[in-house]
């Protein structure tokens, strides 16, 4: 019965088998699935970096940078604004809002992007303006306004100052298990149990070194509410910067219709979800969680910058660091960098979350430059800083 099956048959069948084998093998194996997504990456990004859009008459680097960002920094889809020295703005964007190319709508100036610790300039420039307006000083002390620390077994969170959670010297350290529970992990101390604040050991004496702090600036979102009536950070910031003339919004554990996908894939076994559930953005609101598109951030941090001293830009004058080192220090509310004495100085503010990067760098003219980016470099800092270096580049040579 078998003599007049053809050997093309055959082939063909045994093709099918393979075929159904592999989709089946793919579908039920959701890591193995989740390995052949990132692999094809670079098919993805050379559709991306095809598609970019910008608006008349933009800088030609614009366009270089999101080739670079989309080639060489995992991110398919991004939005990057310039507000030159006089004060025009230009804009250029690339891929796609959805999870796969060319079927997903195109990503325009308008799609919202999560800003992550970006978000923490809003922060900071609302303490600032305070400290302008006279209803606090630098030196105020945190115990002062948030009277819930009125027993610290560690007597050193009584002598926390404003001026230490701006610039990241309050001695909570983020690797200990109560300097960052961005993640979850520790006590859940800000903004729910403040009164937490009287069991915890700092990680070190308050100014005698740097460390990044979530926790921190959770802290500074809680002074800004107590000096407004105890009204809700959000709703503060919301009336403060004119959120109804904008589409800057709060973010939720929920994407936003009109929100770009996020390129992060888990493919490994590490407990950690997707960008929407991993945090808590409630928690986190006046450290990372605002959200909105490029233009619109660097047309706010253009007005931050523009504001009398203490401003987004100031330095603590207490401060010994090293600038020409990229992350070396912290001013009130961004990173200044000046690779050597006689060279231009250049301030940035990034942040990243799953599968998002966002960067704001400001020079001393007034230039803003804002990069939002649905994805992270695979080579974790290093990437980031490449990119930072780039941008640098570009503003040393207009000056």
């Amino acid at each position: 019965m078998f003599k007049n099956i053809k050997k093309s048959d055959v082939l063909i069948t045994i093709s099918l088998l393979c075929i159904v084998s592999i989709l089946g093998y793919y579908y039920v194996n959701s890591l193995a699935r989740a390995k052949l997504w990132v692999k094809s990456y670079p098919i993805r990004a050379e559709l991306s970096a095809r598609q970019i859009t910008c608006s008349d008459n933009s800088p030609t680097w614009l366009t270089n940078i999101l080739r670079y960002q989309t080639k060489s920094n995992n991110a398919p889809t991004n939005q990057i604004a310039y507000i030159d020295p006089t004060g025009k703005l230009y804009h250029c964007e690339n891929g796609y809002v959805g999870q796969y190319p060319l079927i997903s709508d195109n990503v325009t100036e308008y799609t919202r992007f999560r800003y992550a610790s970006v978000t923490k300039l809003w922060t900071a420039d609302a303490i600032l303006s305070l400290v302008r307006d006279g209803n606090l000083s630098l030196d105020t002390k945190l115990a002062d306004i948030i009277t819930d620390i009125n027993n610290p077994k560690d007597t050193r969170i009584n002598d926390i100052t404003i001026r230490q959670l701006l610039s990241h010297r309050a001695g909570f350290d983020r690797y200990s298990v109560f300097g960052q529970d961005m993640f979850g992990i520790g006590k859940d101390i800000c903004p729910n149990h403040l009164q937490a604040l009287n069991e915890i050991t700092l990680g070190f004496t308050p100014d005698s070194k740097t460390s990044y702090s979530n926790l921190g600036y959770c802290l500074l979102g809680e002074v800004i509410s107590r000096l407004n009536g105890d009204r809700s950070y959000a709703e503060i910031i919301e009336q403060q910067y004119h959120f109804v003339d904008t589409d800057l919004h709060f973010i939720s554990n929920v994407a936003m219709d009109d929100e770009v996908f996020y390129n992060h894939v888990e493919t490994g076994i590490t407990g950690v979800a997707n960008i929407y559930t991993a945090f808590d953005y409630k928690g986190l609101a006046s450290a990372a969680g605002l959200s909105g598109n490029a233009v619109e951030l660097a047309q706010q941090v253009h007005g931050m910058a523009a504001k009398p001293s203490p401003n987004i830009l100031s330095i603590d004058k207490k401060e010994q660091c090293d600038f020409t080192k990229i992350a070396e220090c912290y001013g009130y509310a961004m990173i200044p960098y000046q690779p050597k004495l006689d060279a231009p100085m250049v301030y940035y503010r990034d942040g990243s979350l799953l599968g998002l990067s966002s960067l704001v760098a400001i020079d001393k003219r007034g230039s803003v430059i804002a990069l939002l980016s649905n994805g992270t470099p695979d080579n974790g800092i290093i990437g980031n800083n490449k990119v930072k270096m780039i941008i640098y580049d570009q503003l040393a040579k207009n000056e």
